[in-house]
């Protein structure tokens, strides 16, 4: 009984419970806008409301309702949505769960809402964030422990409490990240089981998966290349160039396959199934030769490592790693250069209102892989104590730093101070304990 409490399935079924069970005690709680999806999930939200209800792709009426201001129609006469469909289309079953048990309410005589915008259909797309980030979560444990056992769990618990995964599944699921997180799982967790012993049936669901990533957000589409550079560095590619061939064209007729469904929605909504939503307004603004890495990394302004060293940390960790498997973990080092690269061209490289580099959640299942490696050859008994405080410590801190950006006491949108950074976080802590004190006495 007590091995089945503590085997590492139970143990992310019972955080993901406790993460369940916190976004929907936070329901209740009084909300400007009274909604519980905002920002970029706004845009994400449409795709799922408007296929289920209106049976369309015109958003006017979901602009209207949830407070976006029209704009000049696309050249098809649709309203823009510059958002991808993936995470519409990975609510779907929880979004029509929501419809079916709203339907039957009414029917039993209960009046409730079926028009797809209460409370009961944005819990359920919350619900469904929570639901894949968790799966996320356990194929990153499933592919870790692959390599290194003893510390795969340690490293996955650390990387989901100790970066912005945390923020993102239980305060704002309805963005795009915990889907993205998920696609990307999905795909690592296929190609590392498969290294080796690929078919053309695997190609073909690889390049599937792959197609998932880049309907959900364009820019981890470049992930789907790791694959192929794995090949090349690995001599696979230049000793059966001929034979490999085929193989890569199942892969990306796997690959097309899915983001077609990407393609046919640019084709409604811009008349082309080429014109990204990126395309429309001036979003398409990138600097290739002029990317702010620096910036990207190490700002105050959502700098990824500054934000969470955990993320720093599993970059290093992959120098360990590539003692045990040297291809991969110079694939997985690529796929993390691509992304700070495109980011770091990106106009918005602060990645607007973000809980750090939010946009870099989909590189977890890549940099855990180093996480893992760096904990494994740190790893001994006489350490096991001092590693375990660390851990907490950066749990901790990031838990800390949760409340500053959620609570107000740091910009949402802004770089901090170093004050705020640092010594903000004790005088957070204190302001809250004076205003807990004043409560209490005021009830006296």
């Amino acid at each position: 009984m007590t091995s089945r409490i503590f085997h590492p399935d139970s143990q992310l079924t019972t955080l993901t419970t406790i993460c369940l069970v916190a976004f929907l005690a936070t329901i209740p709680l009084p909300r400007v806008d009274n909604m519980l999806i905002g920002s970029d999930g706004t845009g994400y939200y449409m795709y799922v409301r408007s296929l289920v209800i209106d049976h369309d792709l015109s958003f006017a009426n979901e602009y209207v309702r949830l407070g976006w201001p029209l704009t000049t129609p696309t050249a098809t006469g649709l309203q823009p949505n510059q958002f991808a469909v993936g995470s519409g289309i990975l609510w779907l079953p929880f979004f029509l769960a929501a419809h079916g048990l709203a339907l039957l309410l009414n029917g039993l005589g209960v009046a409730t809402p079926t028009d797809g915008y209460s409370y009961l259909y944005q819990t359920a797309i919350g619900v469904g964030s929570i639901v894949y980030g968790a799966a996320a979560m356990w194929l990153v444990y499933r592919t870790s422990v692959r390599y290194f056992p003893r510390t795969a769990l340690a490293a996955t618990l650390l990387a989901w409490f100790g970066t912005n995964i945390i923020y993102y599944m239980v305060i704002e699921p309805s963005m795009s990240h915990m889907c993205s997180l998920f696609a990307v799982a999905l795909f690592v967790f296929l190609w590392v089981k498969w290294r080796g012993t690929m078919t053309r049936g695997r190609w073909f669901v690889l390049g599937l998966s792959g197609g998932l990533i880049a309907i959900v957000r364009q820019p981890d589409g470049v992930l789907v290349i790791l694959p192929v550079l794995d090949l090349l560095l690995s001599g696979k590619m230049r000793r059966q160039s001929l034979v490999r061939a085929p193989d890569l064209l199942i892969y990306g007729a796997g690959f097309l396959v899915i983001f077609s469904v990407q393609m046919t929605t640019w084709w409604v909504l811009y008349g082309s199934p080429f014109y990204s939503g990126y395309f429309y307004g001036g979003q398409q603004q990138f600097f290739w030769t002029a990317p702010q890495i620096g910036n990207v990394l190490f700002s105050l302004h959502h700098g990824l490592f500054l934000w969470h060293p955990v993320y720093l940390l599993g970059i290093l960790g992959l120098l360990a790693l590539v003692q045990r498997d040297r291809a991969l973990a110079l694939c997985l080092l690529a796929g993390f250069a691509l992304q700070v690269y495109i980011i770091g061209a990106w106009w918005a490289w602060h990645q607007g209102d973000s809980f750090g580099g939010r946009m870099f959640i989909s590189i977890i299942p890549l940099i855990t892989l180093g996480l893992v490696g760096l904990l494994e050859r740190l790893f001994a008994p006489r350490r096991y104590a001092l590693l375990a405080f660390l851990g907490m410590f950066l749990v901790c801190w990031n838990m800390l730093f949760l409340l500053q950006y959620r609570l107000g006491y740091i910009t949402m949108s802004g770089p901090i101070s170093w004050a705020e950074f640092s010594i903000g976080k004790w005088w957070m802590l204190t302001d809250l304990w004076a205003r807990a004190v004043s409560v209490i006495q005021a009830r006296l």
